[in-house]
Protein backbone atom coordinates (compact mmCIF):
# COMPACT_ATOMS: atom_id res chain seq x y z
CA UNK A 1 0.00 0.00 0.00
CA UNK A 2 3.17 2.51 0.93
CA UNK A 3 4.58 1.67 -2.42
CA UNK A 4 1.21 2.12 -4.29
CA UNK A 5 0.62 5.69 -2.77
CA UNK A 6 4.41 6.46 -3.72
CA UNK A 7 3.96 5.53 -6.85
CA UNK A 8 0.64 7.58 -7.60
CA UNK A 9 2.13 10.62 -5.64
CA UNK A 10 5.17 10.88 -8.15
CA UNK A 11 3.02 10.35 -10.92
CA UNK A 12 0.82 13.32 -9.84
CA UNK A 13 4.35 15.42 -9.41
CA UNK A 14 5.70 14.78 -12.13
CA UNK A 15 2.86 14.34 -14.52
CA UNK A 16 -1.13 14.91 -13.99
CA UNK A 17 -1.66 13.92 -17.00
CA UNK A 18 -0.33 11.02 -17.06
CA UNK A 19 -1.66 10.05 -13.67
CA UNK A 20 -5.14 11.02 -14.92
CA UNK A 21 -4.81 8.30 -18.04
CA UNK A 22 -3.46 5.25 -15.49
CA UNK A 23 -5.63 6.14 -12.58
CA UNK A 24 -9.14 6.99 -15.16
CA UNK A 25 -8.29 3.94 -17.45
CA UNK A 26 -10.52 1.06 -18.42
CA UNK A 27 -10.33 -1.99 -15.83
CA UNK A 28 -10.39 -5.59 -17.25
CA UNK A 29 -13.27 -7.47 -16.13
CA UNK A 30 -12.79 -9.94 -13.45
CA UNK A 31 -14.57 -13.19 -14.56
CA UNK A 32 -15.16 -16.37 -12.47
CA UNK A 33 -13.75 -19.24 -14.49
CA UNK A 34 -13.55 -21.39 -12.03
CA UNK A 35 -16.94 -22.81 -13.24
CA UNK A 36 -15.26 -24.00 -16.37
CA UNK A 37 -13.25 -26.47 -14.55
CA UNK A 38 -15.30 -30.05 -13.50
CA UNK A 39 -16.33 -30.55 -9.77
CA UNK A 40 -13.59 -33.44 -9.39
CA UNK A 41 -10.57 -31.40 -10.71
CA UNK A 42 -12.12 -28.05 -8.76
CA UNK A 43 -12.05 -30.24 -5.69
CA UNK A 44 -8.26 -31.83 -6.28
CA UNK A 45 -7.13 -28.19 -6.51
CA UNK A 46 -8.73 -26.76 -3.59
CA UNK A 47 -7.10 -29.60 -2.06
CA UNK A 48 -3.63 -29.13 -3.03
CA UNK A 49 -4.21 -24.78 -2.84
CA UNK A 50 -0.76 -24.28 -0.72
CA UNK A 51 1.10 -26.44 -3.77
CA UNK A 52 1.85 -25.26 -7.68
CA UNK A 53 -1.00 -27.00 -8.80
CA UNK A 54 -3.00 -23.95 -7.27
CA UNK A 55 -0.74 -21.75 -9.25
CA UNK A 56 -0.87 -23.69 -12.84
CA UNK A 57 -4.42 -25.06 -12.19
CA UNK A 58 -3.34 -28.48 -13.11
CA UNK A 59 -3.51 -31.40 -11.20
CA UNK A 60 -0.13 -32.41 -9.47
CA UNK A 61 0.63 -35.40 -11.88
CA UNK A 62 0.58 -33.48 -15.20
CA UNK A 63 3.56 -31.32 -14.16
CA UNK A 64 5.42 -34.04 -11.93
CA UNK A 65 7.83 -36.59 -12.95
CA UNK A 66 6.85 -39.91 -11.73
CA UNK A 67 9.56 -40.28 -9.76
CA UNK A 68 8.45 -37.20 -7.61
CA UNK A 69 4.82 -37.60 -7.19
CA UNK A 70 3.44 -38.90 -3.55
CA UNK A 71 1.41 -42.30 -3.86
CA UNK A 72 -1.92 -41.63 -2.90
CA UNK A 73 -3.30 -42.80 0.01
CA UNK A 74 -5.67 -45.97 0.96
CA UNK A 75 -8.64 -43.51 1.47
CA UNK A 76 -8.34 -41.96 -2.32
CA UNK A 77 -7.40 -45.65 -3.89
CA UNK A 78 -10.81 -46.76 -2.53
CA UNK A 79 -12.88 -43.21 -3.83
CA UNK A 80 -11.51 -43.25 -7.36
CA UNK A 81 -11.97 -47.06 -7.53
CA UNK A 82 -15.71 -46.66 -6.09
CA UNK A 83 -15.98 -43.90 -8.94
CA UNK A 84 -15.06 -45.81 -11.79
CA UNK A 85 -16.94 -48.99 -10.71
CA UNK A 86 -20.07 -46.67 -10.69
CA UNK A 87 -19.04 -45.52 -13.87
CA UNK A 88 -18.34 -48.76 -15.47
CA UNK A 89 -22.11 -49.62 -13.92
CA UNK A 90 -23.87 -46.81 -15.69
CA UNK A 91 -22.01 -47.03 -18.96
CA UNK A 92 -22.68 -50.93 -19.11
CA UNK A 93 -26.64 -49.96 -18.11
CA UNK A 94 -26.72 -47.25 -20.75
CA UNK A 95 -25.12 -49.80 -23.21
CA UNK A 96 -27.69 -51.86 -22.56
CA UNK A 97 -30.79 -49.71 -22.70
CA UNK A 98 -29.69 -48.47 -26.32
CA UNK A 99 -28.90 -51.67 -27.56
CA UNK A 100 -32.72 -52.72 -27.14
CA UNK A 101 -34.00 -49.40 -28.72
CA UNK A 102 -31.85 -49.83 -31.65
CA UNK A 103 -28.76 -47.08 -30.70
CA UNK A 104 -25.37 -47.04 -30.64
CA UNK A 105 -23.16 -46.02 -27.23
CA UNK A 106 -20.67 -43.47 -28.11
CA UNK A 107 -18.12 -42.41 -25.33
CA UNK A 108 -18.22 -39.01 -24.06
CA UNK A 109 -15.26 -37.00 -25.72
CA UNK A 110 -13.03 -35.67 -22.08
CA UNK A 111 -10.90 -32.94 -22.06
CA UNK A 112 -8.40 -34.63 -19.21
CA UNK A 113 -6.59 -37.70 -19.40
CA UNK A 114 -7.09 -38.84 -15.66
CA UNK A 115 -9.78 -41.17 -14.83
CA UNK A 116 -10.64 -39.62 -11.75
CA UNK A 117 -11.88 -36.49 -14.50
CA UNK A 118 -13.45 -38.03 -16.66
CA UNK A 119 -17.06 -37.16 -17.39
CA UNK A 120 -20.42 -38.99 -17.40
CA UNK A 121 -20.56 -40.51 -20.63
CA UNK A 122 -24.22 -40.23 -22.72
CA UNK A 123 -25.13 -42.09 -25.42
CA UNK A 124 -25.77 -40.50 -29.52
CA UNK A 125 -28.41 -41.69 -32.03
CA UNK A 126 -27.63 -44.08 -34.58
CA UNK A 127 -27.71 -41.64 -37.35
CA UNK A 128 -24.65 -40.09 -35.78
CA UNK A 129 -22.32 -43.50 -35.34
CA UNK A 130 -23.42 -44.97 -38.44
CA UNK A 131 -22.09 -41.73 -40.44
CA UNK A 132 -18.65 -42.39 -38.87
CA UNK A 133 -18.61 -46.31 -39.58
CA UNK A 134 -20.13 -45.49 -42.95
CA UNK A 135 -17.66 -43.37 -43.79
CA UNK A 136 -14.83 -46.11 -42.22
CA UNK A 137 -11.66 -43.29 -41.76
CA UNK A 138 -10.86 -44.42 -38.39
CA UNK A 139 -14.78 -44.87 -37.17
CA UNK A 140 -13.41 -46.51 -34.37
CA UNK A 141 -10.32 -44.07 -33.29
CA UNK A 142 -10.83 -42.15 -30.25
CA UNK A 143 -12.29 -38.97 -30.96
CA UNK A 144 -9.95 -36.02 -30.81
CA UNK A 145 -9.20 -33.61 -27.64
CA UNK A 146 -11.83 -30.62 -27.64
CA UNK A 147 -9.73 -27.59 -29.21
CA UNK A 148 -11.20 -25.04 -26.95
CA UNK A 149 -11.90 -25.79 -22.96
CA UNK A 150 -15.52 -25.67 -21.59
CA UNK A 151 -16.63 -22.42 -20.65
CA UNK A 152 -19.04 -20.42 -19.25
CA UNK A 153 -21.52 -19.62 -21.72
CA UNK A 154 -24.30 -18.16 -19.08
CA UNK A 155 -24.09 -16.40 -15.77
CA UNK A 156 -26.28 -16.62 -12.74
CA UNK A 157 -26.84 -13.09 -13.02
CA UNK A 158 -28.47 -13.22 -16.20
CA UNK A 159 -32.25 -12.74 -16.33
CA UNK A 160 -34.44 -15.51 -18.27
CA UNK A 161 -37.30 -15.30 -20.46
CA UNK A 162 -39.79 -13.76 -17.91
CA UNK A 163 -36.74 -11.98 -15.40
CA UNK A 164 -35.58 -14.72 -13.10
CA UNK A 165 -32.04 -15.31 -12.83
CA UNK A 166 -29.82 -17.89 -10.84
CA UNK A 167 -28.60 -20.64 -14.15
CA UNK A 168 -24.80 -20.62 -14.43
CA UNK A 169 -24.09 -22.71 -17.54
CA UNK A 170 -20.74 -23.56 -19.24
CA UNK A 171 -20.71 -25.57 -22.22
CA UNK A 172 -18.30 -26.65 -25.10
CA UNK A 173 -19.06 -28.92 -28.14
CA UNK A 174 -17.26 -31.97 -28.56
CA UNK A 175 -16.33 -35.22 -31.12
CA UNK A 176 -17.30 -38.51 -30.12
CA UNK A 177 -16.07 -41.94 -31.15
CA UNK A 178 -17.25 -42.39 -34.50
CA UNK A 179 -17.75 -38.89 -35.66
CA UNK A 180 -20.09 -38.23 -33.32
CA UNK A 181 -20.82 -34.81 -32.00
CA UNK A 182 -21.91 -33.80 -28.62
CA UNK A 183 -23.12 -30.46 -26.39
CA UNK A 184 -20.56 -31.15 -23.58
CA UNK A 185 -22.74 -29.16 -20.69
CA UNK A 186 -22.34 -28.18 -16.73
CA UNK A 187 -25.19 -26.55 -14.92
CA UNK A 188 -25.40 -24.62 -11.28
CA UNK A 189 -28.06 -23.70 -9.84
CA UNK A 190 -27.66 -20.43 -7.83
CA UNK A 191 -31.40 -20.20 -6.37
CA UNK A 192 -32.92 -20.84 -3.26
CA UNK A 193 -35.19 -23.76 -4.67
CA UNK A 194 -34.28 -27.02 -6.32
CA UNK A 195 -34.17 -26.56 -10.43
CA UNK A 196 -35.65 -29.34 -12.92
CA UNK A 197 -38.03 -29.76 -15.55
CA UNK A 198 -34.65 -29.57 -18.21
CA UNK A 199 -35.33 -29.17 -21.92
CA UNK A 200 -33.44 -27.82 -24.74
CA UNK A 201 -33.92 -26.08 -27.91
CA UNK A 202 -31.19 -25.08 -30.81
CA UNK A 203 -31.76 -22.43 -33.38
CA UNK A 204 -31.63 -22.54 -37.36
CA UNK A 205 -28.10 -22.77 -37.91
CA UNK A 206 -25.64 -22.72 -41.42
CA UNK A 207 -24.91 -27.02 -40.25
CA UNK A 208 -28.25 -27.95 -39.11
CA UNK A 209 -26.89 -28.88 -35.47
CA UNK A 210 -29.93 -30.11 -33.46
CA UNK A 211 -30.54 -32.21 -30.44
CA UNK A 212 -30.76 -35.95 -31.10
CA UNK A 213 -32.25 -36.74 -27.60
CA UNK A 214 -33.52 -34.62 -24.46
CA UNK A 215 -31.32 -33.05 -21.94
CA UNK A 216 -30.93 -35.29 -19.45
CA UNK A 217 -30.23 -34.10 -16.34
CA UNK A 218 -31.25 -34.18 -12.57
CA UNK A 219 -32.76 -32.39 -9.72
CA UNK A 220 -29.84 -29.51 -9.10
CA UNK A 221 -30.16 -28.61 -5.64
CA UNK A 222 -30.70 -24.82 -4.59
CA UNK A 223 -27.59 -22.79 -3.42
CA UNK A 224 -25.05 -23.64 -5.41
CA UNK A 225 -25.74 -27.24 -6.94
CA UNK A 226 -24.54 -28.31 -9.64
CA UNK A 227 -25.02 -31.29 -12.12
CA UNK A 228 -23.58 -32.23 -15.98
CA UNK A 229 -24.40 -34.48 -19.06
CA UNK A 230 -22.96 -35.07 -22.96
CA UNK A 231 -26.36 -33.81 -25.14
CA UNK A 232 -26.16 -35.70 -28.40
CA UNK A 233 -26.24 -34.11 -31.57
CA UNK A 234 -27.29 -34.56 -35.19
CA UNK A 235 -25.67 -31.93 -38.32
CA UNK A 236 -28.07 -31.25 -41.59
CA UNK A 237 -31.38 -31.08 -39.42
CA UNK A 238 -32.34 -27.33 -38.20
CA UNK A 239 -30.46 -25.95 -41.64
CA UNK A 240 -30.98 -21.85 -41.57
CA UNK A 241 -29.39 -21.78 -44.89
CA UNK A 242 -27.88 -18.91 -44.16
CA UNK A 243 -23.76 -19.24 -45.25
CA UNK A 244 -21.57 -19.76 -41.80
CA UNK A 245 -19.82 -16.71 -40.38
CA UNK A 246 -17.34 -16.53 -37.85
CA UNK A 247 -17.27 -16.95 -35.13
CA UNK A 248 -19.12 -19.80 -35.30
CA UNK A 249 -21.74 -20.64 -32.92
CA UNK A 250 -25.39 -21.99 -31.53
CA UNK A 251 -28.42 -20.23 -30.29
CA UNK A 252 -29.52 -22.84 -27.57
CA UNK A 253 -32.46 -21.98 -25.21
CA UNK A 254 -32.71 -23.92 -22.17
CA UNK A 255 -35.91 -24.70 -20.04
CA UNK A 256 -36.50 -25.08 -16.67
CA UNK A 257 -38.83 -24.67 -13.71
CA UNK A 258 -37.11 -21.71 -13.30
CA UNK A 259 -37.36 -19.90 -16.24
CA UNK A 260 -35.76 -19.85 -19.97
CA UNK A 261 -32.56 -18.81 -20.91
CA UNK A 262 -30.81 -18.08 -24.02
CA UNK A 263 -26.95 -18.66 -24.37
CA UNK A 264 -24.68 -18.75 -27.29
CA UNK A 265 -21.88 -21.42 -27.41
CA UNK A 266 -19.05 -21.17 -29.69
CA UNK A 267 -17.87 -24.00 -31.48
CA UNK A 268 -14.58 -24.52 -33.93
CA UNK A 269 -14.95 -25.75 -37.70
CA UNK A 270 -13.69 -29.52 -36.52
CA UNK A 271 -17.13 -29.77 -34.87
CA UNK A 272 -18.71 -30.22 -38.25
CA UNK A 273 -16.20 -31.96 -40.26
CA UNK A 274 -17.05 -35.40 -41.92
CA UNK A 275 -14.86 -38.46 -41.56
CA UNK A 276 -14.85 -38.70 -44.65
CA UNK A 277 -10.54 -39.29 -45.89
CA UNK A 278 -9.09 -37.40 -48.28
CA UNK A 279 -10.61 -36.42 -52.10
CA UNK A 280 -8.79 -38.40 -54.82
CA UNK A 281 -5.79 -36.95 -55.90
CA UNK A 282 -7.24 -36.50 -59.60
CA UNK A 283 -10.18 -34.52 -58.25
CA UNK A 284 -8.16 -32.18 -55.93
CA UNK A 285 -5.52 -31.32 -58.88
CA UNK A 286 -8.71 -30.78 -61.50
CA UNK A 287 -10.26 -28.79 -58.88
CA UNK A 288 -7.34 -26.77 -57.98
CA UNK A 289 -6.08 -25.91 -61.69
CA UNK A 290 -9.35 -24.77 -62.16
CA UNK A 291 -9.53 -22.04 -59.12
CA UNK A 292 -8.01 -19.11 -60.62
CA UNK A 293 -4.88 -17.71 -58.43
CA UNK A 294 -6.63 -14.27 -57.47
CA UNK A 295 -9.48 -16.55 -55.79
CA UNK A 296 -7.24 -18.75 -53.91
CA UNK A 297 -7.00 -16.93 -49.91
CA UNK A 298 -3.09 -16.27 -48.85
CA UNK A 299 -2.05 -16.27 -45.36
CA UNK A 300 1.45 -16.29 -43.69
CA UNK A 301 2.49 -16.74 -40.26
CA UNK A 302 4.63 -18.61 -37.56
CA UNK A 303 4.26 -21.68 -35.89
CA UNK A 304 4.42 -21.28 -32.00
CA UNK A 305 7.51 -24.49 -32.44
CA UNK A 306 9.71 -25.67 -34.91
CA UNK A 307 7.47 -28.91 -36.86
CA UNK A 308 7.91 -31.64 -38.84
CA UNK A 309 5.44 -32.14 -42.04
CA UNK A 310 4.65 -35.56 -40.53
CA UNK A 311 3.48 -33.94 -37.22
CA UNK A 312 1.07 -31.64 -38.99
CA UNK A 313 -0.53 -34.11 -41.46
CA UNK A 314 -1.33 -36.53 -38.25
CA UNK A 315 -2.17 -33.33 -36.11
CA UNK A 316 -4.49 -32.64 -38.56
CA UNK A 317 -6.21 -35.99 -39.27
CA UNK A 318 -6.92 -36.18 -35.77
CA UNK A 319 -9.21 -33.28 -36.90
CA UNK A 320 -10.63 -34.80 -39.91
CA UNK A 321 -8.48 -32.60 -42.18
CA UNK A 322 -6.89 -34.81 -44.29
CA UNK A 323 -3.38 -34.86 -46.52
CA UNK A 324 -4.49 -35.69 -50.58
CA UNK A 325 -0.50 -35.56 -51.17
CA UNK A 326 2.56 -34.63 -50.00
CA UNK A 327 5.60 -32.53 -51.94
CA UNK A 328 9.24 -31.03 -51.27
CA UNK A 329 10.42 -27.70 -52.75
CA UNK A 330 13.30 -24.97 -51.68
CA UNK A 331 13.28 -25.29 -48.00
CA UNK A 332 9.43 -26.10 -47.46
CA UNK A 333 7.66 -29.16 -47.44
CA UNK A 334 4.28 -28.80 -49.04
CA UNK A 335 0.75 -30.47 -47.78
CA UNK A 336 -1.98 -30.42 -50.12
CA UNK A 337 -5.20 -31.00 -47.88
CA UNK A 338 -9.00 -31.52 -48.23
CA UNK A 339 -11.45 -31.02 -45.66
CA UNK A 340 -15.64 -32.26 -46.20
CA UNK A 341 -18.15 -30.85 -43.88
CA UNK A 342 -21.17 -32.26 -42.62
CA UNK A 343 -22.87 -30.56 -45.14
CA UNK A 344 -20.76 -31.85 -47.88
CA UNK A 345 -19.40 -28.56 -48.61
CA UNK A 346 -15.44 -29.18 -48.84
CA UNK A 347 -11.94 -26.74 -48.42
CA UNK A 348 -8.96 -27.45 -50.55
CA UNK A 349 -5.87 -26.19 -49.19
CA UNK A 350 -2.02 -25.88 -49.58
CA UNK A 351 -0.20 -25.94 -46.48
CA UNK A 352 3.99 -25.40 -46.96
CA UNK A 353 5.88 -25.36 -44.08
CA UNK A 354 9.47 -23.87 -43.82
CA UNK A 355 11.77 -26.42 -42.80
CA UNK A 356 14.65 -23.92 -41.88
CA UNK A 357 12.36 -22.09 -39.67
CA UNK A 358 9.04 -21.72 -37.94
CA UNK A 359 7.55 -19.80 -41.14
CA UNK A 360 4.35 -21.27 -42.34
CA UNK A 361 2.22 -20.66 -46.01
CA UNK A 362 -1.33 -21.25 -46.13
CA UNK A 363 -2.78 -21.13 -49.53
CA UNK A 364 -6.86 -22.61 -49.79
CA UNK A 365 -10.16 -21.85 -52.02
CA UNK A 366 -13.60 -23.24 -51.82
CA UNK A 367 -16.61 -23.78 -53.58
CA UNK A 368 -18.33 -22.34 -50.30
CA UNK A 369 -16.00 -19.17 -49.67
CA UNK A 370 -17.04 -18.25 -46.58
CA UNK A 371 -15.52 -21.47 -45.60
CA UNK A 372 -12.63 -19.96 -45.95
CA UNK A 373 -11.89 -18.07 -43.32
CA UNK A 374 -13.45 -20.37 -41.01
CA UNK A 375 -10.79 -22.82 -42.34
CA UNK A 376 -7.75 -20.26 -41.77
CA UNK A 377 -8.95 -19.52 -38.01
CA UNK A 378 -9.52 -23.49 -37.41
CA UNK A 379 -5.69 -24.01 -38.40
CA UNK A 380 -4.60 -21.59 -36.45
CA UNK A 381 -5.86 -22.60 -33.29
CA UNK A 382 -5.32 -26.26 -34.14
CA UNK A 383 -1.74 -25.83 -34.81
CA UNK A 384 -0.90 -22.63 -32.88
CA UNK A 385 0.17 -20.96 -36.23
CA UNK A 386 -0.11 -16.93 -35.39
CA UNK A 387 -1.40 -15.00 -39.04
CA UNK A 388 0.55 -11.75 -39.96
CA UNK A 389 -1.84 -9.04 -39.13
CA UNK A 390 -4.23 -11.08 -37.04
Amino acid sequence: LRDRGYMYWRMLSKNPEMARKVVCSERPTISDDSFSLQPRILDRLAANLCTLASVYHELPENFLSSDRQVPKSNEEDIDVAEENREHLQQVQQEMQARSRGGQTYVEESGSEDSDDDRSESSSSSDGGASRGAANGAGAGAAPPPPLRPMAQVHAETQAGQHGNNGLRVAAAVVRGKGGAVGLQIMVGNFTAQPMNGWAVQFNKNPFGLAPAGPLQLPDVAPNGGTAQALLPMQPNQLLSGAAPTAPLFLEVAIKTNIDVFYLSIGYDLSAVLAEAGPVGKDEFQQTWQAVPPDSKARTMGQFAQQVTAQMVAERLRQYYVYTVVQTQGNDADVLYLSARTSNQLVVYSELSLQRSGPGVMLTCASPAPPLVPLFQSFISECLRVRWQGA
